[in-house]
């Protein structure tokens, strides 16, 4: 929780924090500024300072913003407090900004404190033994510090409370995206998925339709079907929708991969390349994030969020490498790699936005290919679309959020590598520009709708912590997906 108060209000008498600019005189109360000098603190360093009040030792903690303060830098700085402030287990931390370094990124600031506590420990025990096996043991104790900021009066208190409340609210679908992705297959089934989905509906209070297995086959989603058909676990066809912008019809659709696991079927997958597949459905987590901020901001906008959610395994009755399937929009396709399973999965979600659901844009977002890794690692995420709004939507989306994004190139040479000699198309065009071939044969089943892609296998989960997320998921595409929903309709 944070609380906005301005210097006039005096602080608690709690773990204190200040922080200010480089070369900037402190304007906080009750700080020595001939003291603070002294320490001699670095630009983008934090020195903590233990004192005595009465009996009771109070810590201090003392920070320089550098100054290009940009968004990658406000993240270590958040990253380094949080360091600190977990070693001193602090429970109410009084953070004063000194002056106005933090003003252009103070909802970006909110954000990073709202999401500080955020780790996935909830399979992490004590190493309590209960005698009675029926026993629970208690969960391992979570960092939840709660936050006043006090301001300086260069800040319009009203506005910031505004964006501290824009933070929460995003700061809230990258967390349920999180915990999404986060939780293992035997836990996150599609129909788990579809469960929790319909929960953040109730929550938020969209609109949420989830068909089943016998439905999925009613309906014509063929290359869907013949994915999950594999797994003894049935698959689950998510759509979303949250309407709230009356003044036009245009409807913008987001559509996330929704792979709970992939062994990669019959082109089978090495067991290090398994152990986190769980993750394959970071593009449906990061759909749901999106319109569970959007309702919850009431934002402006009329979206419609589809999932195709299934596992990808091997069994007597799974799809094959050599197999011509079918497909909602009528194409054939021929399978060369059943672990280019996601693409077949979303061919059909993204016919499905463009023609039963009738969205205007599209924009599809996926942990798709490795060569998204091999070009841009695991800090930016790949983006190909074919029209020039979506694109700059989602730069403009990229700059507030602090999601790194690249455009990768969507030339017409590039989808003849996705020609097939023995169907419509096939479902990879080769290891060449992987990235934009896949992205690519995704645009096929887009009836020629307004479309972008973007490819978050680097960015959507990382096996170490780093400034910008804990461990695990990463939670990616929930704020941009958000934001560039509402550059849309602006």
């Amino acid at each position: 929780m944070i609380t906005l108060k301005t210097h006039s209000q005096p602080a608690g008498s709690t773990v204190k924090v200040v922080l200010t600019g480089e070369n900037k005189p402190c304007h906080c109360p009750g700080v020595d500024q001939d003291a603070l000098k002294a320490l001699a603190v670095k630009p983008g360093t934090i020195k903590t300072l233990n004192a005595l009040e009465g009996e009771t030792l109070r810590a201090a903690l003392y920070g320089v913003l550098p100054e290009k303060l940009g968004y990658d830098a406000l993240e270590e700085m958040a990253s380094l407090l949080s360091k600190e402030l977990k070693a001193l287990k602090a429970k109410q931390v009084d953070i004063l900004l000194g002056d106005d370094a933090l003003q252009g990124l103070s909802e970006a600031f909110y954000k990073q404190l709202l999401l500080m506590d955020d780790q996935f420990t909830h399979y992490q025990t004590t190493g309590f033994a209960p005698i009675d096996p029926s026993a629970k043991a208690p969960d391992k104790e979570v960092f939840q510090p709660d936050f006043t900021l006090y301001l300086p009066d260069s800040f319009d208190l009203a506005a910031e409370e505004g964006r501290l409340q824009t933070a929460a609210h995003l700061a809230g679908g990258i967390r349920s995206a999180r915990r999404l992705v986060n939780e293992p297959a035997n836990v996150m089934s599609p129909q788990r998925l579809a469960e929790d989905a319909q929960a953040l509906a109730r929550e938020h209070g969209f609109e949420i339709e989830v068909f089943d297995e016998k439905q999925i086959q009613q309906m014509g989603l063929q290359a869907f079907w013949s994915v999950a058909k594999g797994s003894d676990t049935p698959p689950r066809f998510l759509v979303m929708r949250y309407m709230n912008n009356p003044d036009t019809n245009e409807l913008l659709a987001l559509v996330g991969k929704g792979l709970t696991y992939d062994s990669g079927g019959y082109a089978v997958k090495p067991a290090t390349g398994m152990v986190t597949m769980h993750c394959d459905m970071g593009g449906a987590a990061a759909v749901i994030g999106a319109i569970s901020a959007l309702t919850a901001m009431k934002a402006k906008v009329n979206v419609v969020a589809v999932v195709a959610a299934c596992e990808n395994m091997i069994s007597g009755h799974a799809y094959r490498n050599g197999d011509i399937i079918g497909s909602l929009a009528g194409k054939y396709i021929e399978v060369v790699n059943t672990d280019a399973e996601g693409r077949l999965t979303l061919a059909d979600a993204i016919t499905y936005a463009a023609t039963v659901l009738k969205a205007d844009k599209i924009i599809d977002i996926a942990t798709l290919t490795g060569a998204a890794i091999v070009a841009l690692g695991e800090e930016i995420t790949g983006v190909v679309a074919d029209d020039e709004g979506i694109w700059q939507a989602v730069q403009a989306a990229s700059q507030t959020s602090g999601d790194k994004v690249w455009r990768m190139p969507h030339d017409e040479c590039l989808a003849k590598h996705n020609k097939s000699e023995r169907a419509d198309i096939k479902n990879s065009g080769g290891r060449q520009a992987g990235t934009a071939t896949a992205a690519l044969f995704c645009r096929a089943f887009a009836f020629g709708k307004p479309w972008g892609h973007l490819d978050i296998a680097g960015t959507a989960y990382h096996e170490g912590a780093n400034a910008k997320a804990p461990a695990g998921a990463t939670g990616v595409g929930a704020e941009l997906l958000a934001r560039a929903a509402i550059e849309l309709f602006k």
